[in-house]
């Protein structure tokens, strides 16, 4: 393969993992949002839950954190 072709499929590949990392889709989610009055609830679930919560409260800005996390190990 040649280096130029290598190049730009090693391009495609990162910019294809870079937009589907959970963190940064939430973000770019709710890049727009703006609530209109009334509470905003954050439910996250699945294995990148963490991310995905961590990633709406870094985007939405100043929210009041009420809340708990629960985690099981797999068996």
């Amino acid at each position: 393969m040649n280096q130029a072709l290598r190049k730009d499929a090693q391009q495609i590949l990162a910019s294809s993992l870079q937009a589907v990392l959970p963190d940064e889709a939430v973000q770019r989610a709710l890049r727009d949002f703006e609530p209109h009055g009334g509470r905003v609830l954050l439910v996250a679930a699945g294995k990148a839950a963490w991310q995905m919560a961590a990633a709406a409260v870094r985007t939405l800005g100043r929210i009041r954190k009420i809340g708990r996390a629960s985690c099981r190990e797999r068996v």
